[in-house]
């Protein structure tokens, strides 16, 4: 098939060489082997898959970070958490399921379907685009998800994304030197959106750990990105 073809999308170019996504083999790999550093199995597996990622990027994730003018471990951090996990396959199928049971308000909007090695939902990504989500066709859609697989383009919007959800909480803040309460709650709010009060994370940074809250569990995503950042600056080389 003709290269020029294949590249005919309204968002982006498709035909960039990506790095291999993670898929039903490595779920197996992961879920079904027992945890084990010497054969890099269970946890270990995934974690080497999620460092293989940040490496392979590296260029990528500190150009976009800089271009936004966000921390280039707040990006890599984000990659590294979320690539891995469900296979890119069973996206487009999740996709095409909800668009059909969303008449009957039985299943999650399908523009809430998460695509991409660093995942993002579609709603998002439309949003993030300045673009109206009523003037998008369902090729529209599928086309954008198809981008969302591709490395440049995914950690490009990643970055933008990021960069809004720091000014949406500190708006009149530097965001390439952030607090560690600024570079968790970017983390917090990737994962949870923007619907909940800065105040209610803040909130639960004090509460006991040791018998956290619902609301504790809501910031464990920052603390996560927290814990793993001076991992991803090595990766990063920085």
């Amino acid at each position: 098939m003709n290269d020029n073809i294949i590249a005919k999308n309204r968002f982006c170019d498709i035909t960039k060489v990506k790095f291999r996504k993670w898929d039903e083999i490595d779920v197996l790999y992961w879920k079904l082997r027992c945890n084990d550093a010497r054969s890099k199995n269970g946890e270990y597996y995934s974690n080497a898959y999620k460092d293989a990622y940040v490496q392979y990027n590296r260029t990528k994730i500190i150009n976009h970070a800089d271009a936004k003018g966000i921390p280039p471990d707040l990006l890599g951090g984000i990659a590294w958490i979320e690539v891995g996990g469900k296979p890119e396959s069973y996206k487009i199928y999740t996709f095409e399921t909800r668009r059909m049971m969303s008449p009957f308000h039985v299943s999650k909007h399908p523009l809430k379907t998460s695509f991409g090695s660093v995942a993002m939902q579609l709603g998002v990504a439309i949003n993030t685009l300045g673009l109206d989500p009523e003037t998008l066709t369902v090729r529209d859609q599928l086309e954008l998800s198809n981008c969302l697989l591709e490395d440049d383009f995914n950690l490009n919007l990643v970055a933008t994304h990021l960069q809004n959800l720091i000014l949406f909480d500190y708006p009149d803040c530097a965001t390439m030197y952030l607090t560690d309460e600024q570079y968790l709650m970017a983390g917090v709010r990737y994962n949870r959106g923007t619907e909940r009060k800065l105040k209610d994370f803040i909130k639960a940074r004090t509460d006991n750990p040791t018998y956290p809250s619902d609301e504790y569990k809501l910031i464990s995503y920052g603390l996560r990105l927290l814990q793993i950042r001076p991992h991803i600056k090595w990766l990063l080389g920085l």
